[in-house]
């Protein structure tokens, strides 16, 4: 299941994203005169414009389906599918990925009814299930942080939704049919890997009322393209776009305003614009696209929290009105978590700005007492320009807190070499370097509150 679009996966990275104004429509309303070739021309532009922000605001939508419909035919929907292996670069299916956990997923559709997850007791092991809408919103999550580690049934119910629960069982009302599951749980390296999966397990996703016939769920379809890489439907994309909102409405009052605006070129609910537009219509759409496209990875490169040549943004998983950071996430780091659960700190540069080179030697130095402070775990992984993992003869992608063999200096600091070949006498503290250029990224999972309001400062990356 490996549908990774290298063309698409530019030189950026995940949680750099800055809001840019949305452009308005000014457009005149007056309809009753024959516009002269200069208004048919600026109607068009103003077309493009409306285009280009209906672009950006509904990428997250298009990039989630064809996620689902790409998992469905493997892992099918309402099943809970529990990976055995790490993610490596045989297995990377999108930009900056985890090799820290274990991942379970599920594709879920609620139009039916109900499906009920179950969990045993895990006080022993970072977890966490992340619900994602289809506007990639994290809006729910059971686990370590949230719930403790306690066992329990969780009813996931589709909006609107007003049965009975079964007692003790709790309910996670979900803000659209099509909901994303994702599951995480921590490996402390491959000897732990037996007893993860004994934990996952343990785990089961059912209907609500099991035993009795449930209607098979709807076909997602065929995907129409690679995830990432939706810009490449030009003008059709907004098609798409309006059978995706036929089942999953907006969810929000700025997202339900934003969608209203589209409607003057076409755009929304059941809506084919493409199809049953005119070639000058079709064409301010494709134009919209690639500047909607273009518009996203301008803003991918912004950060509002940068130090020390670390960027981080402070607004994942819960987007409120913030279009560009939504569709940046999703284009770049679909499924990021919100901060409360895990930062991401991302550096693409040495501290005087020279982009990372393997021809160089580097290293990242922690004073004693300063590491990064994880309530859960932290973990650096090297990724190539593309922003998936590169192979290596160590098969070393990530070194962190459960690193064996770690070391420390004399003094209690620790220091993390990256490099091409192993550094003699460290190389337990070694993360190998490709020959080209590479992107690196901090996860801190389950912070604490220095890294949230950002007392605590990642040391610079510095050539060795």
């Amino acid at each position: 299941m490996v549908f990774r679009c290298k063309r698409c996966c530019v030189h950026v990275a995940l949680g750099l994203l800055l809001a840019m104004p949305i452009l308005m429509c000014g457009c005149s309303s007056d309809s009753a005169r024959s516009p002269s070739p200069q208004a048919e021309s600026t109607t068009s532009q103003d077309a493009s414009a409306i285009a280009a922000d209906a672009y950006v605001w509904g990428l997250p939508l298009v990039v989630t389906m064809r996620m689902m419909q790409r998992a469905a035919p493997n892992i099918g929907v309402n099943r809970l599918f529990l990976r055995q292996q790490l993610t490596d670069p045989t297995t990377d299916t999108v930009p900056l990925s985890n090799v820290d956990t274990l991942m379970a997923s599920a594709v879920l559709d609620l139009r039916n009814g109900p499906l009920v997850l179950t969990v045993p007791e895990i006080k022993d092991r970072y977890y966490s299930f992340q619900f994602l809408d289809m506007y990639t919103e994290a809006f729910a999550y059971i686990g370590t942080r949230t719930t403790g580690g306690e066992a329990g049934s969780w009813v996931i119910a589709p909006p609107g939704w007003d049965g009975e629960l079964p007692p003790g069982d709790s309910l996670i009302s979900a803000s659209t049919p099509l909901v994303y599951l994702l599951g995480r749980f921590l490996v402390s390296g491959a000897d732990d890997l037996p007893a993860a999966r004994a934990v996952m397990a343990q785990v089961s996703l059912e209907p609500l009322t099991p035993g009795q016939p449930t209607p098979a769920p709807s076909s997602l379809g065929p995907p129409p393209g690679i995830p990432m890489d939706a810009a490449s439907a030009g003008a059709a994309f907004f098609d798409e776009l309006g059978d995706i909102l036929a089942v999953n409405p907006p969810t929000s009052e700025a997202d339900r305003a934003a969608l209203a605006r589209f409607a003057a070129i076409g755009v929304g609910p059941g809506l084919h614009p493409a199809a049953d537009g005119t070639p000058e219509s079709r064409a301010a759409l494709a134009k919209g696209v690639a500047d909607g496209a273009a518009r996203i990875v301008q803003g991918a490169t912004s950060s509002n929290r940068s130090a020390n040549g670390w960027d981080s943004h402070e607004q994942l998983g819960n987007y409120g009105d913030d279009f560009l950071v939504r569709a940046s996430t999703a284009q770049f780091g679909w499924g990021a978590n919100v901060l409360e659960e895990a930062v991401y700190l991302v550096s693409t540069k040495e501290a005087n700005g020279e982009a990372y080179s393997g021809v160089r030697n580097y290293v990242l130095h922690f004073p004693a007492g300063e590491l990064p402070p994880a309530k859960a775990f932290w973990s650096l992984t090297l990724y190539g320009a593309d922003l998936f993992l590169v192979e290596n003869p160590a098969k070393r992608y990530a070194i962190g807190d459960r690193t064996p063999g770690l070391q420390s200096n004399p003094d209690g600091s620790l220091d993390i070499y990256l490099q091409q070949s192993p550094p003699p006498g460290h190389e337990s503290n070694w993360l190998p370097t490709p020959a080209g250029g590479f992107v690196l990224e901090m996860r801190i999972y389950l912070p604490e509150p220095a890294v949230l309001d950002g007392t605590y400062r990642l040391p610079a990356v510095m050539p060795n």
